[in-house]
């Protein structure tokens, strides 16, 4: 069993191993199948006869010394099963001339549409005849439900069980450590167990920036031209373009700043998706022409501002931020259809666990507490529980929390849930970000007729213009942090929400109304800096 987080290189580590790194002693003894548990039937249903047949395929594709199409190989093949039906055929044969080896072709064709009965004759003839071994990876386990996982670690048994092969079962991290003690994992030899961590993101990113830099040695023109906006054309030497991506990497993640944080927070470990991200920022038409030529020119002042990394990761390809842009979410996100619809449930749940992150949880495990209790502890503050259950789902769509189930559908009340890396990120930094308060708000249900006209009024300008000014979101966010205190004045006429010493909407307001006053005179000068309070708890 390998275990890890999504992304962290287990199926690459199958891989390479397959390809680069077997002793020349054993490669030509060991025969490889892998199986993709992403492409297995809906609802794991026939998931036996699916593994078989998946296997069939994929050990002749991965070069095994096989072919089910060749007559004399299909002796060769089943002729274990065929020498128990020797007497038969010798029976048939005597009744009628080369009845019984008609007999044998039929049984032989039968054998080989049964994807069971296939797979271990091949696994006998391969351990049995040749005396070699085979290795069978259950590649991307790791993608599915912890409920389904579980269902992959007890089919790996049998199929081993059936097939006396090696089979490596890539698992994720969070599902063993929540489940290794209870069955089927708590009789496994934990002495089989290997865990592979994720690289950081940033030497993930260095070295692929290395490679880069290779291929734009051999590759970039020799000049390079384009216009900025202003109608200037700016031109310079291609070899020039590996010096931009340098300055690229190292304003990102070289200097003192909180985008990295973002960035490895939002990807959750997955060093794809903080790849893709990383090139989503080299490629975006967010990122104005003007600046991309200051740092490709090298100027001093130049740096890549956070106001415009954090709108290229809100809004991706699309002009405007919305549900489906990137990998950042809408904390104030709000469903008409709740009872008691509120912009504030979310930060509500996702403070609380945050509170709780290093407490031990209703399973036992740390952090992790059930969507029930969550629901209760919000009704008595005020909120309705389907409202707090689809809230939960909400956070659990968007990453922000994640269940112990790993689903990402269906959320149940009994589920436990515990914060992300990505839901605490959201809260502690980017809540306090003049960018990522406006750019929200149009995907914000708002109670507030005026306020709303005010949101499109300032999507038409942008549309038009191209981009806000820095006094206009000031505004808008100025306003939201308004939206949201009525709110908030209304929570408190509940005896559960006012008894509260310290709530949510209390600390985001909190940052909204520092993130104005900070852009609005420039950062508090002369103020000694309080320390936050998530980062107390």
């Amino acid at each position: 069993m390998v275990t890890g987080a999504v992304g962290a290189g287990k199926s690459l580590f199958a891989r390479r191993y397959k390809e680069k790194l077997q002793p020349p002693e054993i490669e030509s003894k060991c025969h490889w199948a892998f199986l993709n548990l992403n492409d297995a039937p809906p609802k794991f249903e026939a998931l036996e006869n699916w593994v078989c047949e998946e296997f069939v395929k994929s050990i002749q594709k991965e070069g095994a010394p096989i072919d089910l199409i060749d007559a004399e190989m299909q002796e060769k093949i089943f002729s274990a099963n065929l020498t128990q039906r020797k007497a038969y055929y010798d029976r048939m044969n005597s009744v009628e001339d080369r009845r019984g080896d008609l007999e044998k072709a039929r049984d032989i064709e039968q054998w080989r549409q049964e994807p069971e009965t296939s797979a271990k004759a091949i696994s006998r003839y391969l351990h049995g005849d040749r005396n070699e071994n085979i290795v069978v990876v259950f590649d991307n386990v790791d993608r599915r439900s912890a409920e389904e996982q579980l269902v992959c670690f007890q089919l790996a048994l049998w199929f081993m069980a059936q097939t006396r092969a090696l089979v490596i079962l890539t698992m994720r991290d969070v599902t063993f450590e929540l489940y290794k003690n209870e069955p089927p994992l708590d009789t496994y030899k934990s002495g089989t167990i290997f865990h592979i961590s994720p690289p950081r993101f940033i030497d993930v990113v260095k070295r692929r920036l290395e490679l880069s830099l290779e291929a734009l040695s051999a590759e970039a023109p020799e000049k390079v031209e384009y216009s900025i906006s202003s109608g200037a054309r700016i031109a310079y030497d291609g070899r020039q373009a590996s010096d931009f991506l340098r300055v690229v990497y190292e304003e990102i993640f070289e200097k003192p700043r909180n985008i990295s944080k973002i960035i490895e927070a939002l990807a959750a470990r997955n060093v794809r998706q903080s790849l893709d991200m990383f090139m989503s920022i080299l490629t975006s038409g967010h990122m104005p022409e003007e600046e991309l030529a200051r740092v490709s020119m090298g100027s001093r002042e130049a740096r890549l501002n956070e106001y415009t990394l954090i709108k290229i990761l809100m809004r991706g390809d699309n002009r405007f931020f919305s549900n489906s842009s990137g990998l950042i979410a809408n904390i104030f996100h709000c469903d008409n259809s709740w009872k008691r619809p509120s912009n504030l449930i979310c930060v509500e749940i996702l403070y609380l666990l945050i509170g709780k992150r290093k407490a031990k949880g209703d399973n036992g495990h740390m952090g992790y507490f059930s969507v029930r209790s969550i629901a209760s502890k919000l009704e008595a503050m005020g909120f309705v529980k389907e409202d707090a259950l689809g809230a939960c789902q909400y956070l659990v769509s968007k990453a922000l929390v994640e269940p112990d189930t790993l689903s990402l559908i269906d959320l149940e009340m009994t589920d436990c849930i515990k914060v992300t890396a990505s839901g605490f990120i959201h809260m502690r930094i980017l809540s306090e970000r003049i960018e990522y308060l406006s750019s929200v708000l149009p995907t914000t249900a708002i109670n507030d007729e005026r306020f709303s006209d005010r949101i499109f009024d300032a999507m038409k300008t942008e549309n038009v213009a191209g981009k806000l000014s820095l006094s206009r979101s000031l505004t808008l966010t100025r306003q939201l942090g308004e939206y949201l205190s009525a709110q908030r004045k209304e929570l408190r006429k509940h005896d559960g929400y006012a008894a509260m010493p310290k709530t949510g909407a209390d600390y985001i307001i909190g940052h909204i109304e520092s993130s104005v006053e900070k852009v609005s005179s420039d950062g508090p000068i002369g103020r000694p800096v309080q320390q936050d309070l998530l980062d107390t708890i």
